[in-house]
């Protein structure tokens, strides 16, 4: 069976914030996190007003390169600074890194006073200085968090930093916004200030790493060790490669890449309201306190869609919910630069950052529940690496654009409307993300399982909290075919699952693949549940129930609404597995649960059990990573349950297909469809057969 998901949720932070070192960590991290997004809004702000009397073109690409300065080394430079750290001492690599982004940041107002003429090459020098010391710090940093709590709370660690990272850059921004709010005050009071807000949050950005490197300078951090022993998983090393290595191999190629272009064109969205808005909301007459809006309304509704994407419409299908909320982000983009006012361009910059945070958490739902356990890892990566890359890509290039463009005035009748370069890149982005998000809605919601007879009435049933399904007479039977893959562990079900999904989709048929447990929603608990190896504690007959509660579950939202319509289910695993694991391997009367999974999944028999047989030693050698708790079970239950499967294929053997797990993949796929053929409904309904006096031709591999 295969391992549970690693729970992940910030409320989860109060077990890790109980250990004092890691506590007086995650404090600097907040002091640190609200630096560097304060110095990024400052740094913006001056480049703006560094270049105020210069051409549009100038001032946008001023801001461009600020932003890529900012940006692009984490990306870049990653594989080659984490070499590095791992060399150097943790602790003391994070306080010289403090300290170093401290003093770099003070000292861009500082020249700026001193030699206004060198300011804005002092501030590019400085940013990028500030950027490499950064990465150090970061390596450091991930490095150290293995040393100040157990390895069992290193992922709630892991999971409270990135939180915190981003969590506190709507904080940043909208205390940058209230500096601004009162920067006449403070021009009066201090009229050496280029920019008071600007100057304020860098010399503020100066005691808040000042602080941060008192606070880690006494952790008890050990001296160096070998990273492979110490190393964070957070590390963000590989994440070109994991862009670029793709999808291969991981799932359903066509849901990937649709969740793929409906995730790159919503954070395009993002990068461009980040990229463009200090001149945008200058033109909008708000300047640095509408800029730190937008950017406090952008990013905290990302926070915000990204807590309740999971929470919303939870009986609507999440992969039409996913394309929902990227058409969605691609629409409000295109209404924020149309609009003219500052009021409603930040309103509408919340809602953009809530749908792409939405859309953000229901693709990881999908990925989830529909992704392998063996490539949902890769998958992750490649997904978090190419919105990485797009959010710097977008970010950087959408002010050049803008300033390429420039700003125009159209005579319209006796009126004239300005048209500003930044505000053309946020309509022209907006426009393209809607078709972009188009294509993925098609590709994500081909052959969705969730979905019902029709968007519009499953999205107002789920509005009323109504659970919609096409109606069945009671005496209607299923009209699809039901195929079960079983066996024991490293049987390869999973490959041939995969295998014979994609063979019938080429025939033509809807298919469904599935397993068990964890294909619904209260399956994907319970699976974290029964595989967890910390709950040793489940006895027997509890296990049994469990297991049955997620198969009642899963036949009647998966099995029996797909099969009624016609479609081919294939599922890895079924009540074949409840009786050989909880009755012959652990010993308990197979006719008792025998009784209870009849019931509990309504009398449903599959059409046809493939059962691939393999020894038990052989089959865990094959398996790759830390067992779960079944998969750590003695060898002799292993063998029972073997027999158990076994005794099952010979009392039915009508039912059952035994082969040989040993055997050649491509054989043992040859023989599944030998057997499948003659299982087969027709792809084509008769009314067309009827026209056409054509029959389906099932091609032979």
């Amino acid at each position: 069976m295969s391992r549970p998901a690693s729970p992940g949720a910030p409320s989860e932070a109060h077990n890790v914030l109980a250990i004092t070192p890691f506590r007086r960590l995650w404090i600097s991290l907040v002091l640190s996190g609200l630096g560097d997004w304060l110095s990024l809004l400052a740094l913006v702000s001056l480049a703006a007003i560094f270049t105020a009397d210069a051409p549009v073109l100038v001032r946008y690409l001023a801001i461009g390169g600020v932003l890529a300065v900012k940006l692009a080394p984490s990306v870049l430079f990653s594989p080659l600074v984490g070499a590095l750290t791992d060399r150097l001492d943790r602790r003391w690599t994070m306080v010289a890194g403090d300290v170093l982004r401290g003093l770099l940041y003070v000292s861009v107002p500082v020249v700026g006073l001193l030699a206004p003429g060198f300011a804005l090459p002092w501030l590019f020098i400085a940013a990028l200085l500030a950027e490499i010391v950064e990465l150090l710090w970061t390596g450091a940093k991930d490095s150290a968090v293995p040393n100040l709590v157990p390895r069992k709370l290193l992922g709630q660690a892991d999971r409270l930093g990135l939180f915190t990272a981003y969590g506190t850059a709507p904080i940043a921004a909208l205390l940058f916004a209230g500096l601004a709010s009162i920067s006449n005050v403070l021009g009066v009071l201090v009229p050496s200030l280029a920019s008071p807000e600007a100057d304020i949050a860098l010399y503020l950005n100066g005691l808040l790493f000042f602080v941060a490197a008192g606070i880690v300078a006494g952790l008890p951090i050990p001296a160096h060790r070998s990273a492979k022993d110490t190393q964070s998983p957070t590390r963000d090393a590989r994440i070109l490669p994991a862009v670029f290595q793709g999808l291969r191999g991981s799932g359903d190629p066509v849901l990937l890449r649709g969740l793929s272009v409906g995730l790159i064109a919503t954070v395009v969205a993002v990068g461009a309201v980040i990229g463009v808005g200090r001149l945008h909301a200058e033109g909008l007459g708000a300047g640095n306190a509408g800029f730190g809006v937008l950017f406090a309304a952008v990013l905290g509704g990302m926070g915000l869609g990204a807590i309740a994407g999971p929470r919303v419409l939870k009986l609507f299908s999440r992969r039409r919910l996913f394309g929902l909320t990227a058409v969605l982000a691609g629409v409000v983009l295109l209404f924020t630069g149309a609009v003219g006012d500052m009021v409603l361009a930040a309103v509408l910059a919340l809602v953009l950052g809530v749908v792409a945070g939405m859309a953000w958490a229901t693709a990881l739902t999908v990925v989830t529940r529909e992704i392998e356990d063996e490539h949902r890892a890769a998958v992750h990566a490649h997904l978090n690496g190419a919105a990485r890359l797009t959010l710097v890509l977008s970010t950087v290039l959408a002010p050049v654009a803008a300033g390429f463009i420039g700003d125009r005035a159209l005579p319209i009748g006796p009126l004239t409307y300005d048209l500003r370069g930044g505000a053309v890149v946020l309509m022209a982005v907006g426009l393209l993300g809607v078709v972009a998000a188009v294509v993925a809605h098609h590709r994500v919601n081909r052959n969705d399982p969730e979905a019902g007879p029709g968007l519009l009435p499953e999205l107002f049933a789920a509005l009323r909290g109504v659970e919609i399904t096409e109606p069945v007479a009671e005496d209607d039977k299923p009209s699809g075919a039901f195929i079960v893959i079983e066996g024991g562990e490293g049987a390869g079900k999973s490959t041939q699952v995969r295998e014979l999904t994609v063979w019938l989709r080429d025939q033509g048929f809807e298919v469904v693949s599935t397993r068990q447990p964890g294909a619904t929603k209260l399956g994907m608990r319970l699976r974290g549940l029964l595989l967890d190896r910390e709950n040793s504690h489940i006895t027997p007959r509890a296990e049994v129930l469990l297991y049955a509660a997620d198969k009642a579950d899963h036949v009647q939202q998966e099995i029996l609404p797909a099969l009624r319509r016609g479609a081919v289910v294939i599922s890895d695993r079924y009540t074949d597995s409840l009786l050989a694991y909880q009755g012959a391997g652990r010993d308990l009367a197979v006719s008792d649960i025998r009784d209870i999974s009849t019931w509990a999944v309504q009398d449903l028999v599959p059409d046809l059990t493939v059962l691939l047989d393999v020894r038990p030693e052989e089959g865990l050698s094959r398996l790759s990573g830390p067992a779960d708790r079944i998969e750590s079970e003695s060898a002799e239950f292993h063998d029972r349950v073997r027999k158990g499967f076994l005794d099952l294929a010979r009392a039915d053997p009508d039912r059952y297909l035994v082969l040989d797990a040993r055997e050649p993949r491509e054989r043992v796929t040859r023989e599944i469809q030998k057997r499948v053929r003659a299982l087969l409904p027709d792809p084509v309904p008769s009314a067309s057969e009827a026209v056409t006096g054509m029959i389906p031709v099932i091609k032979n591999d």
